[in-house]
């Protein structure tokens, strides 16, 4: 008998214990008893081993500062290589790319003049130094760029002050942080449009506190470069209620520079499939972090997510019939280098990826996936996921895009896309920042985010 491709869609070729043969269709009570078992298997065995805790701390032990092309970055990529080889994945490599090197130098800031107060901020990556012994100015504070055009002649010579928050009536982080973002982006592209000689930025975070947050910035080659930083959101407060006494002038002094790219790579492992081992899913994080903390959620826990869920397959003894092919993405915080590199290299096989998934918004805790998939196709997912419901995660986002910014790549070449969706109100409390280290990782939410993916890759490498 024929079996409809919607029936097939659904269906396990692999049962939780590693037991060949097909499942029912997901409706039947005997299909829906195979898919929690793997589901309850995978996450009982990570809480209970809880190794993605210690593959998180192993990471930022062996390569605590990775920024793309710094001595750290080269650590990382060893680490990866070396811990792929240890969980027994098959085919590990490190596949070259060039990535930029920008160095981080002083930094410092201060209101001058009478009741002279200290600024904590941090230079934007990719900035460029200011001139030697800083610079002085008057400051203007702005909530748009509109506003700031509108200024004219008024912003020239001044250091522009962007102190527009992530607007917290939006019930995801994520979209205040895209709300208030375009301004670290492009703050000094606005700022030198007007005259204007440096460019200083609230931290996108919403949380009012002493760390400054950095993130990568923008210039257009036709408009005059100046330099830009980020302010803590304490001190974007207590600048902003000076500003309202009257005129502020403020010293600025970056030391950073770009040097020429260098060589990284990604790092890329596989679990072969046991019945289609040429047609693959991808899970992935990306293996670089900003350079104030450890990089602990943005994205170590990614890294461990991936790492730990095919190990967790092995142990399992889960072989799924496709390929998981795991990708640790080099440079995503400066541009992507790693994910277009991996779609020029792959461009051959993208045909034969039926999915791809990442993780990089935090190791909270899991509360399902986005998908680019819509209407039927994201139902039959739905379906899929639906023992991750006991735990909270399965939610099915449709619609979403590439759902990782390393994925962008692949879904522009017709990739399906997957992005691991987690408890994001902490996020922007460590993104970016000095906080984002160990201890801010609940080893027990990690986990679960692990033994998520697991399970959603797995599934997906079957049906």
């Amino acid at each position: 008998m024929r079996v409809p491709a919607a029936v097939l869609s659904s269906c396990l070729l692999v049962a939780c214990a590693g037991s060949s043969g097909s499942l029912p269709p997901a409706g039947s009570p005997l299909a829906a008893e195979a898919l929690a078992a793997r589901c309850n298997a995978l996450v009982d065995r990570a809480l209970g081993d809880n190794r993605a805790m210690q593959t998180l701390a192993a990471l930022l032990a062996a390569a605590p500062k990775r920024l793309s092309g710094s001595p750290g970055d080269a650590d990382a990529v060893r680490w990866g290589l070396a811990t792929m080889r240890e969980i027994g994945l098959e085919n590990v490599r490190a596949e070259p790319c060039k990535v930029p090197c920008w160095v981080r130098g002083t930094e410092t800031a201060a209101v001058v003049g009478d009741g002279a107060v200290p600024l904590r901020v941090t230079a934007l990556g990719g900035s460029i130094a200011t001139a030697e012994g800083g610079i002085e100015a008057e400051v203007v504070e702005v909530r748009s760029f509109e506003q700031l055009q509108q200024m004219g002649e008024a912003a020239r010579g001044k250091i522009v002050f962007f102190n527009r928050p992530m607007p917290r009536i939006l019930r995801r982080t994520g979209q205040a942080y895209g709300a208030a973002v375009p301004q670290r982006s492009n703050g000094a592209i606005e700022a030198g449009k007007v005259g204007g000689v440096a460019a200083l930025v609230r931290s996108m975070t919403t949380t009012v506190d002493g760390h400054p947050h950095t993130g990568v910035m923008h210039y257009d080659d036709a408009v005059p470069k100046v330099p830009a930083a980020a302010i803590a959101t304490a001190d974007a407060e207590a600048l902003a209620a000076l500003l309202q006494r009257g005129p502020v002038r403020v010293r600025l002094e970056l030391g950073c520079e770009t040097r020429p790219e260098v060589e990284s790579a990604n790092v890329v492992g596989e679990l072969r499939g046991g019945s289609r081992p040429d047609e693959v899913v991808v899970i992935g994080g990306h293996l670089d972090a900003w350079d104030l903390g450890r990089g602990a959620h943005d994205d170590g826990a990614g890294v461990a997510h991936v790492l730990e869920a095919v190990r967790l397959l092995k142990v399992c003894g889960v072989r799924p019939a496709r390929t998981i092919r795991v990708v640790l993405f080099a440079c995503e915080e400066f541009g992507l280098h790693g994910a277009t590199a991996y779609a020029e290299q792959h461009a051959a096989e993208l045909g034969q990826h039926v999915a791809a998934m990442e993780t990089d918004a935090g190791g909270f805790t899991p509360q399902g996936f986005s998908t680019s998939l819509t209407g039927d196709d994201a139902e039959a997912v739905r379906r899929l996921f639906a023992p991750l419901a006991e735990l909270g995660a399965g939610a099915v986002l449709p619609g979403a895009g590439a759902c990782g910014a390393d994925l962008t790549p692949m879904h522009a070449a017709g990739v399906t896309c997957f992005g691991l969706v987690v408890d994001g109100h902490r996020y922007f409390d460590y993104h970016h920042s000095a906080l984002d280290d160990l201890a801010a990782v609940n080893e027990r939410e990690l986990a679960l985010g692990a033994a998520v993916v697991a399970y959603a890759a797995s599934v997906l490498a079957d049906r």
